[in-house]
């Protein structure tokens, strides 16, 4: 029998086929601080792109730099201005659901809006206008953006410069709340208002929230270091965190099997506040509201109120503006 015999183009289609991989993924633009972008197929699990935006405006001149990737499903657009010393600092995330959507860039202009949004009260602890009171006031850009209240202290991790605390405007997850966790070496609260400079008053710290009647397990790190039995310990619950929360994943430093454990809000048991504060990937949370019931030695099954998260997770908005933030002088944001 002889052999078929394939018409020239129809041999050279075949051979395209068999040496071209094809790619199901989402295609994003992914641009870091440099300035180099490229198409890249996401992560499975990712299905939005994004496009990460931070600017400062000072004496009339503004500067941007932009970051684009992928994004997780559940990313939302989300945005915050907030002014440290003489200068305003906007940060910005959109997200889109098609090949390449983060391609284009969209220059704003000036910061200030003509049309009048809500004013809310503004200080940063980069300049320490929050501890000190010097507080000043900042007009919203968008009509659906509300003053915010933003707490970060992580003993673990903290520097000189930290913004432990933020006040501006913008529109973040968890809005209006609120929304917070804390253990014994991290607290992280978000309230929101939408009011006239709704968000004033003395700077908000832990210990002046009332303790509830709750006392949850408290630590951070592996089972070796940092969440041994011996570093293990309860810690009693404050101000709305009236549930004990555990989290497991892998930490964004390369830390497999990282542990997190302490008091949260019910909102913080749905994971996405977790794996973004902390910088947690293939996430797996709980969370239960007995006393003491998020011990180390409980069964490792979700108990109710639990969202395992066997996806993913890229490094939250925030975390990548705080690292954006480290290489443009010291101006530390939230994460």
């Amino acid at each position: 029998m002889g052999c078929l015999q394939l018409p020239p183009t129809l041999l050279l289609l075949l051979l395209a086929l068999t040496c071209v991989p094809v790619s199901w993924g989402l295609q994003c633009m992914q641009c870091e601080m440099s300035g180099l972008c490229q198409a890249s197929e996401c992560a499975p699990g990712d299905g939005l792109c994004r496009t990460t935006t931070i600017s400062t405006w000072e004496g009339g001149e503004e500067q941007e730099v932009v970051v684009r990737g992928c994004a997780h499903p559940e990313k939302t657009t989300r945005s915050m201005s907030y002014r440290t010393g003489s200068q305003i600092i906007t940060l910005t995330e959109t997200v889109c659901e098609s090949d390449l959507c983060n391609r284009l860039s969209s220059k704003r202009g000036t910061f200030f809006p003509r049309s009048r949004y809500l004013e809310c009260v503004s200080c940063a602890s980069s300049d320490l206008s929050c501890e000190r009171g010097r507080e000043q006031s900042l007009q919203c850009r968008n009509p659906g953006e509300q003053c915010l209240e933003v707490v970060t202290h992580q003993d673990l991790e903290e520097s000189f410069g930290d913004e432990r605390h933020i006040r501006g405007c913008g529109f973040l997850p968890g809005c209006p709340g609120p929304t917070g966790f804390h253990n014994n070496h991290t607290f992280h609260f978000l309230r929101c208002c939408n009011t006239s400079k709704c968000n004033g008053g003395p700077v908000l710290e832990l210990q002046n929230l009332p303790q509830n009647d709750f006392q949850c397990y408290s630590c951070e790190g592996n089972s070796t270091h940092g969440c041994s039995s011996e570093e293990t310990s309860l810690v009693t619950c404050r101000g709305p965190m009236t549930q004990c929360l555990e989290a497991t994943g892998f930490h964004a430093l390369g830390t497999p099997d990282y542990i997190v454990r302490g008091c949260a809000t019910p909102s913080w048991c749905q994971g996405l506040h977790t794996a973004e504060a902390f910088r947690l990937t293939y996430l797996n949370v709980s969370c239960c509201s007995e006393n003491g019931c998020n011990h180390p030695a409980r069964d490792t099954q979700p108990r109710r109120g639990s969202a395992p998260r066997p996806g993913p997770t890229p490094l939250s908005f925030t975390v990548t503006l705080l690292l954006t933030a480290r290489l443009w002088g010291g101006i530390v944001l939230w994460t």
